[in-house]
C-alpha cells in the first residue's frame, strides 16, 4: 500500500511535529507532502533528514518566512495542487489547511486532526479581525467545504473530537497523541522554586495571565518558548515546582511532559486539560482565565504538599509511544 502524509507547514518543532514524527515511524516509506519547509532550522532538518519533503508553490515565494502570515489565503490553494493519484492512502495531520487536498474515489483520504482552525472557529476566544472578518467568513465556507473531501476522521482528543462534530458535523474515532517517555529516562528532579509556561508563543496560550499571576504572588516563572532544543526543556522542566496552563489546549502535550518527570501541573478547566489532568492527584484546575483565579490557586497549590512523583510519572505513562501506534494502527486498519 502507497502512503503518503500531509502536514499544514514545517517551520517549527513543536508537539504537532512530534506527533508527525510518531506517524512517520508508522509509515516509514511515505512522503511528507507540506506547504513550506524551513531547511535552515536545525530541529526540523534533523528529525526529518530521512523523510522525502515535497513542498507547495509557496516554498518558491522570496521571502516566504517574512510573509508567511500574509499568504495565508494560498495555503488552501497549496495543498490543492498536489498530485495524490499514485497512493492508496493519504493522511493529513493538522490543525489548519492540510485537509485540503483533493483525492481521487480509489485513495482513502483519513485526517487526524486535533482541531479545525482556532483562528476560523473561535475556540480559544480568538476573532476580532475588523477588516479582515470579510476574509475569515471566506476561509470558513472553505475550510468546511474541504472537510467534506475526508473519508473518516481521526481526532486527538475527546476535545477536539467535539469540535470536529460541532464545526464540521462529522463523528470521529480519537487516538490520543503520545510523549515520548525515553526523553525524561533517569533523568533528576528537584524543586528550583520557579513555575514554567511552555508552548508556541500563541495568543490562545494565554501566558500573560501566568506571567502576570506570578508577579503579583511573587514566585519565579521561565517561559519556554519557540525552538528550544530537547535537553534545555527537560532541564528547565525538572527543576519546576510545576507547569502552568493558562489558556485552553487542543489536548496538551506539554502537560504529559511536565508530568512524566512527576511534576504537577495547574490547568485551567477547559480543553485538553481535562483528560490527561487528574484533579487533586496529578495537578490543580481554576475555574476562569483569570489572574486572580490563578493567583488562587497557586496560593492553594503552595499550601499542599502530597504531589506523589510515581502517581503523576504513571500517568503520563498512559500515554506512550507503544500505545499511540498500536491505537493508531488499529483505527486506520478499521477504517
Amino acid at each position: 500500500m502507497r502512503v503518503a502524509i500531509v502536514h499544514d507547514d514545517l517551520v517549527q518543532w513543536g508537539g504537532a511535529e512530534r506527533v508527525l514524527g510518531g506517524i512517520c515511524e508508522i509509515f516509514p516509506d511515505a512522503p511528507i507532502y507540506t506547504s513550506v519547509f524551513d531547511y535552515s532550522n536545525n530541529q526540523l532538518a534533523q528529525r526529518f533528514a530521512s523523510k522525502k519533503i515535497i513542498t507547495s508553490f509557496l516554498q518558491k515565494i522570496p521571502g516566504w518566512k517574512k510573509l508567511y502570515k500574509v499568504m495565508l489565503p494560498f495555503y488552501p490553494i497549496a495543498f490543492e495542487q498536489f498530485d495524490f493519484s499514485d497512493y492508496n492512502l493519504v493522511i493529513s495531520h493538522t490543525t489548519r489547511f492540510a485537509k485540503a487536498v483533493i483525492t481521487k474515489p480509489r485513495t482513502r483520504h483519513i485526517c487526524y486532526c486535533h482541531t479545525p482552525p482556532r483562528f476560523l472557529w473561535h475556540f480559544s476566544g480568538e476573532g476580532n479581525y475588523g477588516i479582515l472578518e470579510p476574509l475569515m467568513t471566506k476561509l470558513r465556507v472553505y475550510d468546511q467545504v474541504s472537510a467534506r473531501r475526508v473519508d473518516y476522521f481521526i481526532a486527538g482528543s475527546r476535545n477536539a473530537q467535539k469540535r470536529i462534530k460541532r464545526t464540521y458535523g462529522v463523528d470521529s474515532k480519537v487516538v490520543y497523541p503520545f510523549v515520548d517517555l525515553q526523553r525524561f529516562k533517569d533523568v533528576e528532579t528537584f524543586d528550583g522554586g520557579y513555575f514554567v509556561v511552555m508552548g508556541r508563543p500563541s495568543v490562545y496560550k494565554r501566558f500573560e495571565v501566568a506571567i502576570e499571576a506570578c508577579k503579583k504572588v511573587g514566585v519565579p516563572l521561565k517561559i519556554i518558548s519557540g525552538d528550544y532544543d530537547d535537553e534545555m526543556v527537560v532541564e528547565i522542566l525538572a527543576g519546576c515546582k510545576a507547569l502552568i496552563i493558562p489558556g485552553i489546549e487542543d489536548f496538551g502535550l506539554s502537560s504529559l511532559e511536565a508530568q512524566a518527570l512527576g511534576k504537577p501541573v495547574i490547568a485551567y478547566r477547559a480543553g485538553g486539560a481535562l483528560e490527561n489532568v487528574i484533579e487533586g492527584v496529578t495537578g490543580l484546575f481554576f475555574e476562569e482565565a483569570k489572574v486572580s483565579n490563578l493567583i488562587d490557586t497557586i496560593n492553594r497549590f503552595n499550601d499542599l504538599n502530597h504531589w506523589n512523583k510515581n502517581i503523576i510519572e504513571k500517568n503520563a505513562s498512559e500515554f506512550d509511544k507503544e500505545k499511540f501506534f498500536k491505537n493508531f494502527k488499529q483505527v486506520v486498519a478499521s477504517l
